[in-house]
Order: C-alpha cells, then sequence, then structure tokens
C-alpha cells in the first residue's frame, strides 16, 4: 500500500515540476517581437529533458511495480468506488458537458480561428474542417455524457457490463479526432514546443481510456498499462494545463481568451476535466491492486 501511494506522489511532484518549467517557458521562452524560441533558454530545455525522463519513468515503474496485477477484470480494479469518488467523476464529466456544450454555443468563433490571412487574402475553412470541428465538439459532449454515466453507475452501485466499456471508447474517439485537429491547427507551425505538449497529453489520455476499456474487451486487461498511461497522462495534464494557466494568470493580459483564443481554452478545460475523472480512477485503483492477490485469467 505504501508503495501504491508513493507513486501518486511522485506523479504529483513530477507534475508540479513540469507545471513551473512550462509555465516559465510560455513566459519567458519566447522573444515578443517575433514570437520564436529565445536561444539556450534553461527552463525550457530542461522541461524537454524532464518530460522525456518523467515518460520513461512512469512506463518502467508502472510495469515493474504492478505486472503482477496484470489479468485481473475490470470489477477487480474498478468497481466498488466510494460515494465521493463518484461524486467527483460526475462534477468532472458535468464540467466536459458544459464546456463542451459551451464550445459548440461558440461554433462561429472556433471557425473564426480556423481563418487565415494570406498576405491580404482571406482563406476561410473548407466544408470538411467546418464538419470536423463541429464532429470534435458532438463528440467531447458525448464523452462527457458517457462518462457521466459510467460515473452515476458507480454512485449507485450498477454491475459492471459491456456499455461501459462503450462509455469509454466513446472518449477514445473524441481523442482521436482532437489529435488529427491539432496536427492540421499546427501542421504550419514550425515551433513545436508550443504545441507538442497538448500533443503528448491528447495522446496519454487516449490511452487511458484504450486501458480502461481494453478490460472489457479483452481476455486479459493490463493493469500495468493503465497505472503507467495514467502517470504519464497526469504528468502531461498538470505540465501542459497547469502551466498553460501559470502564464496566462501571469502574464499582462488577463484571461485565457487575450492569450489562447477560444479552441485551446476549451481544450484546456475539457482536458483538464477529463484528467480529474481520471485522477479518481487511478487513486480508487490503487487502493485496490493490494487487495487483489493473484491475477486471474479466464
Amino acid at each position: 500500500m505504501k508503495r501504491n501511494w508513493m507513486y501518486l506522489i511522485l506523479i504529483v511532484l513530477a507534475g508540479a515540476v513540469g507545471a513551473v518549467l512550462r509555465g516559465m517557458s510560455l513566459l519567458y521562452g519566447y522573444e515578443p517581437d517575433t514570437g520564436l524560441p529565445v536561444a539556450r533558454y534553461m527552463p525550457a530545455s530542461v522541461l524537454a529533458v524532464w518530460t522525456v525522463v518523467v515518460i520513461v519513468l512512469f512506463a518502467i515503474l508502472g510495469r515493474m511495480c504492478f505486472r503482477s496485477a496484470d489479468g485481473c477484470q475490470f470489477e477487480q480494479v474498478f468497481s466498488g468506488m466510494g460515494k465521493m469518488a463518484s461524486i467527483l467523476c460526475a462534477v468532472a464529466a458535468i464540467g466536459m458537458i458544459g464546456f463542451s456544450g459551451f464550445s459548440i454555443a461558440q461554433m462561429p468563433d472556433h471557425l473564426l480561428e480556423q481563418t487565415v490571412n494570406l498576405n491580404g487574402s482571406v482563406i476561410y475553412p473548407s466544408l470538411l474542417i467546418v464538419a470536423a470541428v463541429a464532429v470534435l465538439w458532438v463528440l467531447a459532449l458525448c464523452s462527457g455524457i458517457s462518462l457521466l454515466m459510467v460515473a452515476v453507475a458507480q454512485f449507485q452501485g450498477v454491475a459492471v457490463n459491456r456499455w461501459i466499456g462503450i462509455c469509454f471508447t466513446i472518449p477514445m474517439f473524441w481523442c482521436c479526432l482532437d489529435l488529427i485537429m491539432m496536427y492540421h491547427e499546427n501542421s504550419g507551425n514550425p515551433i513545436t514546443s508550443e504545441y507538442s505538449y497538448a500533443l503528448l497529453l491528447i495522446i496519454a489520455v487516449m490511452t487511458v481510456f484504450y486501458s480502461i476499456g481494453g478490460f472489457l474487451f479483452s481476455p486479459k486487461g493490463s493493469t500495468a498499462r493503465f497505472f503507467a498511461s495514467s502517470g504519464v497522462m497526469l504528468y502531461l495534464a498538470c505540465t501542459h494545463v497547469g502551466g498553460t494557466g501559470i502564464a496566462c494568470l501571469r502574464s499582462a493580459d488577463s484571461g485565457f481568451y487575450s492569450e489562447l483564443g477560444i479552441t485551446d481554452t476549451m481544450r484546456l478545460a475539457v482536458y483538464g476535466c477529463a484528467a480529474v475523472y481520471l485522477f479518481a480512477y487511478l487513486v480508487h485503483a490503487l487502493r485496490r491492486v493490494p487487495d487483489m492477490g493473484q491475477p486471474q485469467t479466464k
């Protein structure tokens, strides 16, 4: 049990360091006139190295510490969630629903950010991009609704069934589409540090949802993969969401909109809620692992 909580503390500490370094990089790591990275800016370089080390560390620790629990069923790892944890999941899911709904209502602003002014010639987004933006936020809304349904089922102690696996599959489709949209929005941006941490966060969130859903659609769920991907995901959530928040709050212009625009602001908010939701699942799973004994296989 002590080992498990040390794992959680390590995630929090790594995320706190990442958030500070990311905030400093966003505040002082770019030239105000050109927007180019400051040459040899130490916090940005340390953050890049730190991120690689943390991802490798949690990949190794997840495999070393929790491999013995591989093959356990969904009920053994995630069922029996307490009322407070279920309520926290429900609140996070409601946050996803609220931010996604607001985003859908602000669709013209999203499309305006997709419009490009090239040498005085305005290039409007194609019909495909308009449809993709709309589907993206509808999927985010559906993800929040599906996760809320799971939280309510956990609160009521409903028996686990395959529809819960489907509920965890919907956020995977949302993340997959957002990954494509993130690349589309930044494909012409040569400064990868501006969006790379958001890109990694999307991949990590998708992997955690895949790991949870895999318990219900695979003969053997990989508990080690769930813990490893959860550690990476929470680190990246603290680094990207927390670091961006620090930078926006300390910048001269107050407000996230003025710094990020509606798309990135809503993306931060929805992924922040998803991270809180998955954090509750991680904490619950950490409490369950010591009581599992030997993994059961079919």
